[in-house]
């Protein structure tokens, strides 16, 4: 029988197996994945994914899923690997988006390894794939005249001067920053294959990191990688409005969105329209809430639902006792907070 005959039939049996439940792009962040202040070592990682799974459990069971994660503290810590391996060999080190691929290679196996243990028979029915995920990015974004994209682990502000690279402040810490360009589109012959498994109920795990980010040579045809990590968030907004999902779910490591974050006035949404959040943009900072915001904000125009919060609430931030829901719903003025 022929790979094309195979994947009809496929496609045949397990369509009417599905028509009950919704899709869900679920986007985990790279802070999510490992703590703030924790060492990058794979146990953390292991125990995190682990937690992460057993709370989106649920969610998975009853919904049709398509994960995309982060990787700014894994890319940044493979950065600072090449780095050092610069200093010791000579040797150039690998440009940001072949880290980008490994990030997507090392993290997939990792959740893949944890869905497989929580679903048992389940999972190996349905199927559980990481994908490689090149993305088209434009060359003349503005993202590479202005870097907002943290990666790698936190400093002091003694370290960061050292480390001789761009860095801004991401709460208390400092990280270092990158060019983070706007995700265009899936490259044709991954789209039609992920549109493929998602229909047939297979749990993908792709754009990990925001997805591998190329550009297309219009003469040549030829795609090439660029120094640059997409944000997840927006590549996730991406996929999901490419794929027609139902609902986007951005986790991350903070309980909800908040306006006047870390000061007395501090107010944690409940749930919002889309122009609401729009009016408390200048609440969003550009390298860490204002990208899920804007992300959510996006996906939600196309008459969506997405929910931003903590991975650990992820169960009940369906159930709208968690973390902070963007929709339509209750019309343009609507903003509740807890």
């Amino acid at each position: 029988m022929s790979l094309l005959a195979s994947s009809r039939m496929l496609s045949s049996s397990a369509s009417t197996s599905k028509n009950n439940k919704q899709h869900i792009v679920v986007a985990l962040g790279g802070n999510a994945l490992l703590k703030r202040g924790e060492p990058l070592t794979v146990d953390n990682q292991r125990k995190n994914i682990r937690d992460g799974i057993s709370s989106l459990l649920g969610i998975l069971k009853s919904n049709t899923v398509t994960f995309v994660h982060g990787n700014g503290p894994q890319v940044g810590l493979l950065a600072l690997e090449g780095a050092a391996y610069q200093q010791q060999a000579g040797a150039l080190p690998m440009e940001l988006d072949v880290l980008d691929a490994e990030t997507e290679g090392s993290i997939g196996y990792m959740l893949e390894q944890e869905i497989d243990f929580a679903l048992g028979d389940e999972g190996r029915r349905r199927g559980v794939i990481t994908m490689l995920s090149q993305i088209v990015v434009s060359p003349d974004d503005e993202a590479f005249n202005n870097p907002t994209k943290f990666i790698g682990p936190v400093y002091s502000l003694e370290e960061a001067n050292k480390l001789g690279k761009p860095v801004k402040k991401d709460g208390e810490f400092y990280r270092q920053v990158v060019p983070s360009p706007q995700p265009i589109h899936l490259i044709d012959q991954q789209l039609t294959a992920l549109k493929l498994l998602t229909k047939n109920d297979v749990i993908v795990i792709c754009g990990g990191g925001g997805g591998i980010p190329v550009t297309l040579d219009p003469v040549s045809g030829r795609l090439n990688g660029v120094e640059a990590v997409i944000d997840k968030d927006r590549a996730a907004c991406m996929l999901g409005k490419t794929l027609g999902a139902d609902g986007l779910m951005i986790l991350t490591d903070v309980e909800a969105v908040a306006v006047n974050k870390d000061t007395p006035d501090q107010k944690w949404i409940r749930s919002a329209s889309p122009e609401a959040m729009l009016q408390l943009d200048s609440n969003f900072p550009p390298g860490s809430m204002g990208p899920k915001v804007a992300s959510a904000v996006d996906f939600v125009q196309s008459e969506k639902w997405c929910r931003i919060g903590s991975l650990n609430d992820a169960s009940s931030m369906l159930e709208g006792k968690a973390g902070t829901k963007i929709t339509n719903e209750y019309g343009p003025e609507h903003l509740e907070y807890y």
